[in-house]
């Protein structure tokens, strides 16, 4: 076989069942190696950075590695946004790219061959490993490692760049080059755990704050002991809105600028915050580390010494570790102590912030139709294998801080950028792998332009997407810091596209939601089937957006 067929196979054999990619000319051999490899399947997008936000779904899902085929030049160049979004959402997608042939390659010129560009020295900066394979008997020991860079330590992007004459050279099954990785053997490792056990054990507020280093790590069991355990309460980063569920007694929803309210409440008064698995962000803990108020030790895990490290961040008692190995010896530690404070007086107050501060209200009924009320009913009628993807702008903020989520529910965005247009392909992504999922798909009427371009791939493979465009007018959040920032002086398109118009155009059913009375009945209609749809939801363009730090971003 050629070496485009033996990455097909590989990786097929590996698990991958969905390949995401753009056929052109310079990928030929890998688009046809891909599209003919029994029990694969492909996705063709219509651009590339919307190809790789397909694979960040998929990996997502599955916590494995999702595959991009791309061609070169442009065609992996626009991939590069996707790749930066899959970099600081920590995605562990893998690009392969077509390159020219090695007789036409230059290092030290700005392009050469026919489209062809240095694409490796571009995008190490935001990748985990990235490679050109010059030999074909060397591609294997280059996919292994590369799958093991994404998948290992913190989660990232791969790259591996495949010239024109390489693709479709013959491999030498009896020559390959393997990889062989180092391990590091975490039973020998005994973490000092004792000062932080006793700053928690002294502590009387104390909090967890946890990202989605929780699921990369498979240590949710693990958090869910440490938390009804000792009756902590536990808050969520945006990443990791999914990980529990409004049933966990413990878990009080999502933290930060775009969290709930209650969770505001919690966060000024905690003393002593258990950060595992999160990056605290400006986003989750304030432009200057400051939403924690009184927060007295901050015991910080994260497998990234970098963020641990990071300016402006004061951590007490830091674990660049392993979670889950870190959870293990933490809780073995709690069950051999006898006596150990139960937080339960703090667990009701936490209770009563919960209640006296609810996100949707009387307030919001009504028409024109509140975003926050119609997510709260989106949330009611969904499936309990739903998928929710959501974009950037106003409609994120409503679903974080609205939606409950069940056990077997996921919920997908862009966590660090809030990227626009990322919802569409997402949902692509999401559907692709798990096609038995009901897929929900939040976004605003500006958000969709950028990859509105996806609503033929969703029509063409008749994927189980339902897509709901909240229409507020245009940019309500931009709006809303213009309001804030520069004297309300717009400098936006305020004109709306007419969806309906845009349906017809991608070849998907529409349904219009404008009156409020009606939303229950048009939900179990628009639920009713498994078939694509594109669904207008027209909202007061005038609703403010719940800020539960008083809109400090």
């Amino acid at each position: 076989m050629n070496a485009s067929e033996f990455i097909a196979q590989f990786l097929n054999k590996r698990g991958v069942k969905n390949v995401f990619m753009l056929s052109g000319t310079g990928s030929i051999y890998l688009d046809d190696a891909f599209a003919h490899q029994k029990g694969m399947r492909y996705i063709c997008a219509r651009h590339e950075a919307a190809a790789v936000g397909m694979a960040s779904a998929y990996s997502k899902l599955l916590n494995d590695v999702g595959v991009v085929i791309a061609t070169t030049g442009p065609g992996g160049t626009n991939a590069i946004s996707g790749v930066a979004e899959a970099w600081v959402d920590s995605a562990p997608v893998l690009v392969i790219s077509g390159q020219v042939g090695t007789q036409q390659l230059s290092e030290k010129v700005r392009t050469f061959g026919i489209q062809g560009f240095n694409i490796i020295e571009n995008v190490k900066h935001i990748t985990k490993y990235a490679v050109r394979v010059d030999d074909p008997n060397d591609i294997q020991f280059h996919l292994e490692k590369a799958i093991h860079k994404a998948t290992t330590g913190r989660p990232g992007p791969v790259w591996l760049d495949i010239p024109f004459d390489i693709q479709s050279k013959e491999v030498d099954m009896n020559n390959l080059k393997e990889f062989r990785p180092f391990y590091f053997d975490k039973e020998k490792s005994t973490l000092k755990l004792d000062k932080a056990l006793t700053a928690l054990r002294n502590s009387e507020k104390p909090l967890i704050v946890f990202g989605q280093g929780v699921r990369t790590s498979d240590s949710i069991e693990e958090l869910r002991f440490l938390m009804n355990e000792l009756r902590i309460p536990a808050i969520s980063a945006r990443m990791a809105n999914d990980i529990l569920t409004d049933q966990d007694e413990c878990y009080f929803g999502m933290g930060g600028i775009r969290g709930n309210l209650s969770t505001a409440e919690i966060m000024k008064e905690c003393d002593l915050v258990l950060a595992l698995g999160t990056s605290l962000t400006h986003a989750q803990a304030g432009p200057e580390y400051d939403y924690f108020k009184s927060m007295k030790n901050l015991i910080m895990v994260n497998i990234d010494k970098k963020e641990i490290t990071k300016k402006g961040l004061k951590v007490d008692f830091p674990f660049n570790v392993d979670l889950k190995l870190f959870l293990t010896e933490f809780n073995n530690k709690i069950k051999e102590t006898v006596e150990w404070n139960r937080y339960s007086g703090w667990l009701d107050t936490c209770k009563e912030y919960e209640e006296s501060n609810p996100i949707v209200t009387s307030e919001h009924s009504g028409n024109p139709i509140n975003s926050y009320h119609f997510l709260d009913k989106v949330s009611k009628h969904a499936k309990d294998n739903a998928v929710f993807v959501s974009d950037a702008g106003s409609s994120n903020y409503a679903v974080s801080q609205t939606l409950k989520m069940k056990e077997g529910q996921r919920d997908l965005t862009s966590g660090a950028f809030y990227s626009m247009g990322l919802a569409v392909p997402l949902s692509i992504g999401a559907s692709a792998t798990q096609p038995d999922s009901q897929v929900i798909t939040i976004v605003g009427d500006g958000s969709i332009e950028l990859n509105i371009q996806e609503l033929r791939t969703i029509s063409y493979n008749d994927l189980n997407v339902k897509t709901f465009v909240i229409n507020n007018g245009g940019y309500a959040s931009i709006r809303k810091s213009q309001d804030d920032m520069t004297g309300a002086r717009y400098t936006d398109d305020d004109t709306v596209l007419n969806f309906e118009k845009v349906a017809a155009a991608f070849e998907l059913p529409f349904y219009i939601i404008e009156d409020y009375d009606n939303i229950d009945s048009d939900l179990k209609n628009i639920f009713a089937n498994d078939k694509p749809m594109l669904i207008e939801v027209v909202c007061d363009c005038n609703q403010k957006i719940v800020e539960p730090f008083g809109g400090n971003v």
